[in-house]
């Protein structure tokens, strides 16, 4: 047996509401009619219950019929078919109905059995296919609003957001914030535990700064592992203090995840509206700045965007073309310090130290461009050349002036990008055979940051380098990731204790004691120990007296160009060509500061 269906009739002519439940009484159509002869009560009708379909008269006393149809799509138009029925033939007027959202138009002369059963059924064909379509849409609607994973707004949601919000804000002249989160190291626990623990650990997060958010502010997931707090209607822009140590606050309780405590941190970039941004792009690029930043600085700290920020960003992207170019036109140049027995004050070795010779910005120290270079890979071509040219030097200094019973070192540093990529065993081995300088007379510089990113690889490349014969040397010891463990686990021959700790020397009796300690420890495990930033007559005592074998810093010598350093130092050594017989050095006055 056949449904019957719930109709409701709208007309305020009796005698037309008499004529269709007559023709629909003809019909095959099993329908039960409910009436109603004026919009209002059409309306209320409609609300309080559901129908299969609405005959809807355009002419009402109350409302136009155009309206009535416009105010039950917005109510109850998803879950009704609608057909419009008129005396007026109009075909603009049959248009303007099926517009705004009528299945169908009728005439009521044309009004019969057939008919009206036809255009009911076509209705609710068509109405079915309109929720089909509209639920489709929905479901699309809300895939690109809200983020799939945790629920939060999306990047397409949030963008359109932060226009409404920055239109609000120019008009008001309020300020907001925009709080930019980027997770540390979250790629470990992907790595480590696998994508679907890392997804746990998003969910949570996400639910975490929910609660931190005001019922005014977005929160949004830009993708990955970053998400995004819009904060408006701030009566001063220093509220998104009070915002920014809640969101970190909120990350600091540990997550168990199959039965892991796990602590996450964030790295936040802040940027204020109205303050140092004036366009939705503006904020987000100034978030970034201010986020890269904050990595710079550590984990789990917020950074407020700057202008000195932006200069700082526009420069390494200004730098990277530059260094290229510093490269292939051989801007880049050596500098070399002495250094000497701590016993006699002999020169033993020298230090080969970058610099690049920039056309525009004068003299540079690796500090102002070596973060681009391991961050675009070229510290792996410049890391080389400086081995080649150092090698080169120190081998042609031994032919011309050296006398054969006299050691010489040069010292060259290593970072943890150049440790870590596969070639470094046989370019220093090729090295060594073009240079023919003995293995022995190259010692290569590691800082204990470049151990503890792939140990046992680290371990592995060290020993195959000094199978070949060349020394190692741990830098600055006592600072960073010092270990007794990297002591033990890495064959290091060298100890270069930190200037830092030499620094104090008349000055802290506690940081004496610590530096006296670090000496005779590294003395204990045979290891010959180097003091950098020897920088007077004090600092070089001291360091002789607690056992240093070796003294670097400017109390002996600033380091110089290739030229200079020869002419001060290797002419003064016993049996060289340019000898005058004079065997040690005259230490010069300390020189300004300058990073090393």
């Amino acid at each position: 047996m056949s449904k019957i269906l719930q109709l409701l009739l709208i007309d305020d002519d009796e005698l037309d509401r008499i004529s269709i439940a007559r023709a629909l009484s003809k019909s095959p159509l099993r329908v039960e009619i409910t009436e109603a002869s004026t919009a209002a009560d059409g309306l209320r009708k409609a609300c309080s219950q559901t129908f299969d379909a609405i005959l809807l008269d355009y002419n009402l006393p109350d409302q136009s019929g155009l309206d009535v149809l416009t105010l039950l799509r917005a109510d109850t138009g998803r879950h009704s078919a609608i057909i419009m029925i008129s005396r007026l033939e109009d075909e603009a007027l049959a248009e303007q109905c099926i517009e705004a959202g009528a299945q169908d138009f009728l005439l009521k002369d044309e009004v019969n059995g057939r008919r009206l059963s036809r255009a009911i059924r076509q209705a609710k064909q068509r109405h079915s296919m309109e929720e089909a379509l509209y639920d489709n849409y929905e479901h699309l609607r809300r895939m690109v609003e809200r983020d799939r994973l945790t629920g939060l707004a999306s990047r397409y949601s949030f963008e359109l957001s932060l226009q409404q919000a920055i239109a609000r804000a120019q008009r008001n002249q309020t300020p907001l914030a925009l709080l930019l989160l980027d997770l540390d190291h979250f790629k470990r626990i992907n790595d480590s535990m696998g994508y679907a623990a890392g997804d746990e650990v998003l969910k949570h997060l996400a639910q975490r700064l929910a609660l931190t958010t005001r019922k005014s502010d977005t929160l949004a997931r830009l993708g990955d592992d970053k998400f995004v707090i819009l904060a408006q209607s701030l009566g001063h822009t220093a509220q998104a203090n009070l915002l920014v140590a809640r969101a970190l606050a909120a990350l600091q309780t540990p997550i168990i995840i199959n039965s892991v405590e796990l602590v996450v941190t964030a790295s936040m970039g802040v940027v204020a509206f109205l303050g140092d941004a004036q366009s939705a792009e503006d904020l987000i690029r100034c978030a970034e700045i201010a986020v890269q930043t904050a990595k710079k600085d550590g984990s789990n700290r917020a950074s407020f965007y700057s202008e000195a920020q932006q200069k700082a960003i526009e420069q390494h992207a200004n730098s990277v073309p530059e260094l290229k170019t510093a490269l292939a036109q051989q801007q880049l140049v050596l500098y070399y310090q002495a250094q000497v027995s701590a016993e006699n004050e002999e020169i033993v070795g020298m230090e080969a130290l970058l610099r690049w010779k920039h056309p525009q910005r004068g003299l540079l120290t690796p500090d102002k461009f070596m973060v681009v270079a391991e961050d675009t890979g070229l510290i792996i071509p410049i890391g080389e050349w400086v081995l080649r040219t150092a090698c080169l030097q120190l081998k042609a200094w031994k032919q011309r002036f050296v006398s054969p019973e006299l050691r010489l070192t040069v010292a060259v540093n290593l970072s943890a990008i150049q440790i870590l990529n596969e070639n470094l065993l046989s370019t220093v081995s090729q090295i060594l055979s073009e240079s023919q300088l003995e293995p022995d007379c190259l010692e290569l510089e590691i800082t204990e940051s470049a151990l503890i990113a792939d140990p046992e690889y680290v371990v592995f490349i060290l020993e195959q380098l000094v199978a070949l014969g060349v020394t190692l040397s741990l830098d600055d010891f006592g600072t960073g990731y010092s270990s007794l463990q990297h002591l033990k686990l890495f064959p290091v021959r060298v100890l270069k204790v930190d200037k830092g700790f030499v620094s104090t020397i008349g000055q802290s009796k506690h940081s004496e004691r610590l530096l006296a300690a670090i000496i005779h420890f590294a003395r204990a495990l045979d290891l010959t120990v180097v003091a950098e930033g020897v920088e007077t007559r004090e600092h070089a005592n001291f360091c002789r007296d607690k056992g240093c074998n070796i003294l670097q810093g400017y109390y002996f010598a600033r380091p110089m160009p290739a030229e200079d350093f020869a002419a001060k130092f290797l002419n003064l050594l016993p049996d060289s060509p340019l000898d005058d017989g004079a065997a040690s050095l005259v230490p010069p006055k300390p020189d300004t500061k300058q990073p090393k």
